[in-house]
C-alpha cells in the first residue's frame, strides 16, 4: 500500500503508475481517480469500529457525518459491544462446536439477547448476571428480562435508545460506508 502526498503532481502519477504496474494500491493526495483506496473519517469507542468515506469527494463532510454519527451514539456502547462478546464467550463454553444445530440455536438466542435488551442493560453485565443468564435463559431457551435476573436499575440520566430518521441514517450509512470500504478492496485487488 503507498501513499503519496507531495507537491509534485507528475511525480506523482509516476508514483501512482508504478504502484499500478506492481499491482500495489496506491493513494494520490488530492487527486481522487489516481486512488485505489481512500482515507475515511473513524470512530472508535471500544471494540466498535465505524469509517466513514467519501471515496475521496469531501472528506469535511465525511468529517461532520461522523461527529454527527458519534453524538448519536450512547456512550456505553463499546461497554455494551464488550459484554456481549464475554457472554457470547461464555456460551461457546457452555455449548461448543461450530456450525449445525448447536451453532444455530446459539445464534439465534444471541440475537434474542441483543434484541430483547435495551443497549444499557448490556453494558452492565457482569459474570453473575451472565452466569444467571444463561442459566436461566440459554438453559431453558428462552431470553430472561433484566429484572428475572435480580436486576432492578439502568443508568441514571440516559436517554433512550435512537429511533426514527436518524437511527436509519445512522444505519444507512455505516451500510455505505461498510460497501465503499469493500468496493475500494475489490478494485484494488483487481489490478
Amino acid at each position: 500500500m503507498v501513499l503519496t502526498a507531495i507537491d509534485d503532481v507528475e511525480k506523482s502519477r509516476e508514483i501512482c503508475a508504478e504502484c499500478r504496474t506492481r499491482r500495489i494500491p496506491v493513494n494520490v493526495a488530492d487527486i481522487p481517480p489516481s486512488c485505489d483506496f481512500y482515507f475515511g473519517s473513524q470512530i472508535r469507542n471500544g471494540p466498535l469500529q465505524i469509517m466513514i468515506s467519501t471515496n475521496g469527494r469531501s472528506p469535511k463532510l465525511a468529517n461532520i457525518v461522523r461527529r454527527r454519527i458519534e453524538k448519536s451514539l450512547p456512550e456505553y456502547v463499546g461497554e455494551a459491544i464488550e459484554k456481549v462478546g464475554e457472554l457470547r464467550t461464555k456460551l461457546r463454553e457452555r455449548a461448543p462446536g461450530v456450525g449445525g444445530e448447536v451453532g444455530k440455536r446459539r445464534m439465534r438466542w444471541m440475537i434474542d439477547v441483543c434484541t430483547s435488551w435495551e443497549m444499557e442493560d448490556l453494558a452492565l453485565l457482569d459474570d453473575e448476571m451472565m452466569r444467571k443468564l444463561l442459566d436461566d435463559g440459554w438453559e431453558k431457551n428462552r431470553v430472561p428480562k433484566l429484572e428475572d435476573l435480580g436486576v432492578r436499575h439502568k443508568r441514571e440520566g440516559v436517554s433512550p435508545p435512537q429511533q426514527g430518521p436518524a437511527a436509519l441514517l445512522t444505519s444507512f450509512v455505516g451500510f455505505v460506508a461498510g460497501a465503499a470500504c469493500a468496493a475500494a478492496v475489490l478494485l484494488a485487488r483487481r489490478r
